[in-house]
């Protein structure tokens, strides 16, 4: 049975590695549902506008699944709001996990070892637990919820314990914002002392009406400076070196979203990406995914948006059009190596 896993996952990551020489769509966003038990004040899903949305049904994902296999094995981030608060999520890793890579974010409000389990039996390749402030007060205030801070590192030492298989990994998640650069090196360390990596995604200001909250002019070179003093601090360096370009006027031009990644929302609207939920290409209810890849393409044109530096979009960019790929392609083996379940 191992080995009839491991051959399947083999298989699958050739085939992705296959789309991303051809530059192919590789990543897809998939919004479960909208509903949230935080309150993040750098988020709108929680608020009146989403709270009636419905959740995508264990039966709507397997016509998903099905529905997108025409693009071969693609990561697939599980999303929301909250994601483990959707009650079939075990059942949904496992249909997309047949022919994908499915990864998460979430909050781990809800995490226990039993579910940690669950999941990663059921093909989990990837979870991250998002902790934005070292200090906890600071990232309960940041999240509408007090105990956030306990909840998400007792998630990340449970998840940690319950891997299933060496290639599964757990990641400590931040979001850049003003407030929060001097806390970044406190939470490597925190990281470092679960046994979990540290990754980083640099804030978006289009999930709604949202402030600027643009940080120092020298963050790539104080966070490149960590990455370098901290093994543990795994993400891409180039992805961390367009960090100051993403918060000046113009941001990180082009976008491909659309042609490398794509999102799936709750009713099953295809987009370019989750900030742009009214560019609505089609339906994967209703439409196959040949005509949707082709809508998807001619908006790229239209596309003039470069106003996020997320890890969805900024690592993908960065591996197929930066100019160190190389350098970039080792590096993201690092954040999928595999690690020792005795760690």
């Amino acid at each position: 049975m191992v080995s009839m896993i491991t051959n399947s996952r083999t298989k699958k990551s050739l085939h992705l590695a296959y789309s991303f020489f051809r530059k192919r769509l590789m990543h897809l966003n998939l919004q479960l549902l909208y509903q949230c038990n935080f309150k993040c004040g750098i988020c709108d899903f929680w608020k009146e506008d989403y709270k009636e949305q419905p959740r995508l049904s264990l039966s709507q994902i397997k016509t998903i699944s099905e529905k997108i296999k025409p693009l071969g094995p693609i990561v697939i981030s599980i999303g929301g709001g909250e994601p483990l608060m959707h009650k079939d999520i075990v059942g949904i890793t496992h249909t997309l996990a047949q022919n994908n890579f499915p990864v998460m974010i979430c909050n781990g409000w809800f995490v226990t070892p039993e579910l940690a389990k669950d999941l990663f039996k059921a093909g989990m390749h990837e979870v991250s637990i998002s902790l934005d402030y070292a200090d906890a007060a600071k990232h309960d205030a940041q999240r509408g919820m007090p105990g956030a801070f306990d909840r998400a590192v007792s998630a990340l030492e449970t998840l940690m314990r319950n891997r299933v298989a060496p290639h599964q990994r757990v990641h400590m998640i931040s979001v850049v914002m003003d407030d929060n650069i001097d806390e970044i090196e406190k939470l490597i360390k925190l990281s470092k002392s679960i046994g979990v990596t540290y990754l980083i995604t640099f804030y978006s200001k289009r999930r709604g009406e949202k402030e600027s909250r643009a940080s120092r002019p020298d963050i790539s070179r104080r966070l490149l400076e960590l990455k370098k003093k901290y093994p543990e601090f795994i993400a891409i360096s180039e992805f961390i070196n367009r960090f100051a370009d993403a918060q000046v006027d113009g941001g990180v031009a082009p976008c491909y979203a659309g042609k490398n990644l794509f999102n799936i929302d709750c009713v099953g609207n295809v987009t370019r990406c989750i900030d742009q939920l009214d560019t609505v290409a089609g339906n994967i209810f209703e439409h196959d995914i040949g005509y949707l890849k082709d809508r998807l393409v001619s908006q790229i044109a239209e596309n003039k948006c470069s106003a996020c530096w997320t890890s969805c979009r900024g690592n993908i960019e960065t591996m197929l059009y930066g100019d160190h790929k190389l350098k970039t392609f080792f590096e993201y083996g690092n954040i999928i190596r595999k690690v020792s379940l005795g760690r």
